[in-house]
């Protein structure tokens, strides 16, 4: 029985409110408590901190709901006070309950951050869209929109010798969007999972 796109777009948004929400406070929140902190006491700026404000790409295995995947995510230089990223990745997906199809994803949003004091470490929150395209075999559907958030802990190695700088992160969060399978039973959606290594050029 085909869809009503009335009923697709009210279920949709209905998932991806909760994310919205989530995707506001995680943003503006670091940064604020980072632009607070700022005013009482400016600390020293390390290496670490100085190179974690170019563009970045990074490397990640992730646990979406109940689906394994890989993926790939390129940063924006940072901006606003090297305060705020954009971030743009690309995931491959495998289906469980489905004969481990795989399928794909895209997500586009919007980082906040702000490091420890007189640490190497950098705590965020991000958020932003979700776009799906599963696979035939369990999925009629070729697209699904949706969205994401999640906070992230980013530990930054000590820097050798050379231009570059890594860390390795680990995100955790949730996802929102109204994929459902040829069956009728949601998939994505819940709480979500990532960890990986990004290098700065």
């Amino acid at each position: 029985m085909k869809k009503k796109p009335h009923k697709i777009l009210c279920t949709t948004l209905g998932q991806i409110l909760p994310v919205l929400v989530f995707l506001v406070s995680a943003i503006m929140l670091p940064a604020q408590a980072s632009s607070q902190a700022a005013q009482i006491e400016k600390a020293p700026t390390s290496a670490s901190h100085m190179s974690a404000s170019r563009i970045s790409l990074s490397f990640s295995l992730q646990e979406w709901g109940n689906e394994f995947g890989t993926g790939f995510q390129i940063t924006s230089p940072w901006f606003w006070h090297e305060k705020t990223a954009v971030r743009l990745g690309g995931s491959v997906l495998w289906k469980q309950d489905a004969n481990w199809a795989t399928f794909y994803a895209l997500r586009l949003g919007l980082v906040g951050a702000t490091f420890m004091r007189n640490e190497d470490i950098r705590l965020y929150g991000e958020g932003g869209f979700l776009f799906l395209f599963p696979a035939a075999s369990f999925d009629s559907d070729p697209f699904a929109f949706g969205g994401y958030g999640h906070f992230g802990f980013e530990f930054f190695m000590p820097k050798a010798s050379g231009p570059l700088s890594s860390s390795y992160f680990i995100e955790l969060g949730t996802n929102g969007v109204g994929a459902k399978s040829n069956s009728g039973q949601s998939y994505l959606n819940g709480f979500s999972a990532s960890t990986g290594l990004r290098v700065y050029l």
